[in-house]
């Protein structure tokens, strides 16, 4: 009977329209491996390096900012389950128990009195407003439906997390390797400034030459402490992002050889769409300004109410019969909204103006999602291109530091044109590793963009 009347009916709402998405990215590759579910639910796994794998698990374990959304979503289902609970009846059982002494005047004459009293009562008493026309029904619809966003975000939350671990942790391997790179680089000057001094001894080299040198070693030397500390940072960044002190960073292992994983292809709009959590959080407040605006409606009609009350008492004075007695009653009530100074209508305007700002955002979201996909997507083409033209450019110029090396041992070239080939090879090695190293960020940013995966049966 319940369920029956309480969902008699609902007020209808109108959903204004959304964005229609477009058939295909425009900077999607056109061909390749279109990406496994599993390849976007743990994507960080695609670089195959064990480190990275650990300590974006970490993270996800211990997360400071997913304990945060972890407490909003139990206390938005909470909420939820008062607005379900509206739409069932309340029962309640009231007693008293009393005793104690009457202080009676009899008339002239006559004794007072002076009896004792003592006595019960007990009742039961059930109250339900029927639902007729859905308005508590839409309370419900709307505290589910905040729930639902806010499980949205918490998965948007493991997402952002994923990914600032990731984001963080290639960026670190790349100072890593342009440290590496750093001090390559100061043992061959160094090596360069001990020949330039011994040929020097011999008469073969003007302090010129040796100052020269000596220059070049301690430009590189002043960008070691930098370098050094950019790694810090980025490793007590980690930290926090697992939900460590940061005093406690946990030094990152030498550097793997540079890899990325290649971008997924085969990734359409709509499922992108219905995969990002964000995107899925503003849909849900669509709806649950919707049911907002429903329950704001059905304020327009009437409101039904059942209640019994049913006790059972007894009341016993020395001297006297005792008395007792049960009885019940059940009373039907309506309320109908004859004269509220326009309140109704002004909640109804004020739900209505919510709902479109709730789709103005969902349809923001929408246009966020596809640009930030495709400017990832774009990103990443670029990069690769500029990575695949710097290894042709390295190749070059360490030949050319090494037929200059070779012809100033000859004595065909100059002290200054082998430091200048040698140097030209080293920044172009440097320019190799930052491109690398913004490839791998690009990577992760385009995964971001993606939204990671997402299933029916998916639990956060």
């Amino acid at each position: 009977m319940a369920a029956g009347l309480a969902g008699c009916t609902t007020v209808d709402v109108t959903v204004p329209g959304g964005i229609a998405a477009p058939a295909a990215f425009s900077e999607a590759p056109a061909q390749g491996t279109p990406a496994a579910e599993q390849d976007l639910a743990q994507w960080w796994q695609n670089w195959g390096d064990p480190e990275l794998t650990q300590r974006v698990t970490q993270a996800l374990q211990a997360s400071i900012d997913l304990r945060v959304a972890q407490a909003r979503l139990a206390e938005a289902r909470a909420i939820g389950r008062v607005a379900d609970s509206a739409l069932y009846p309340t029962l309640s059982a009231q007693a008293l128990a009393a005793r104690g002494v009457a202080d009676l005047r009899s008339p002239a004459g006559l004794p007072d009195m002076s009896p004792g009293l003592d006595g019960h009562l007990a009742g039961v008493t059930v109250a339900w407003e029927i639902d007729i026309f859905g308005g508590r029904r839409s309370d419900a619809q709307a505290a589910a439906a905040v729930a639902l966003s806010a499980e949205e975000r918490l998965r948007g939350t493991r997402l952002a997390i994923a990914a600032d671990v990731a984001e963080n942790y290639v960026a670190a391997r790349g100072l890593q390797r342009r440290l590496q790179l750093l001090d390559r680089s100061m043992e061959t000057i160094g090596e360069l400034l001990r020949y330039t001094r011994a040929r020097y001894a011999a008469g073969q080299a003007l302090p010129y030459d040796i100052d020269r040198v000596s220059e070049q070693l301690g430009a590189l030397q002043a960008q070691r402490p930098v370098l050094v500390n950019l790694i810090s940072i980025r490793e007590r960044r980690l930290a926090v992002l697992a939900g460590q002190v940061p005093q406690s960073a946990t030094a990152l292992s030498p550097p793997p050889p540079f890899f990325v994983p290649a971008p997924p292809a085969g990734q359409l709009p709509s499922q992108v769409i219905e995969r990002r959590p964000d995107v899925r959080a503003s849909a849900a407040l669509v709806r649950a300004q919707a049911a907002r605006l429903g329950s704001a409606k059905a304020e327009l009609f009437p409101r039904f109410y059942l209640t019994f009350l049913g006790q059972d008492g007894r009341l016993h004075v020395d001297g006297l019969p005792a008395l007792s007695g049960t009885g019940g009653l059940l009373g039907v009530g309506v309320q109908l909204p004859i004269f509220t100074a326009g309140r109704i209508k002004a909640n109804i305007d004020a739900g209505d103006a919510r709902l479109q700002a709730a789709q103005a955002n969902y349809d923001q979201a929408v246009l966020r999602t596809l640009e930030e996909v495709d400017n990832a997507y774009g990103l990443r083409h670029g990069l690769d291109q500029r990575g695949a033209r710097l290894d042709a450019v390295v190749a070059t110029a360490q030949r050319n530091s090494q037929s200059a090396t070779r012809l100033y041992e000859g004595g065909r070239r100059t002290l200054q044109d082998m430091l200048d080939a040698r140097i030209d090879a080293l920044r172009r090695e440097e320019e190799q590793i930052q491109t690398q190293t913004a490839q791998a960020v690009a990577a992760v940013q385009l995964y971001r963009a993606l939204g990671g995966s997402w299933s029916p049966g998916d639990k956060s």
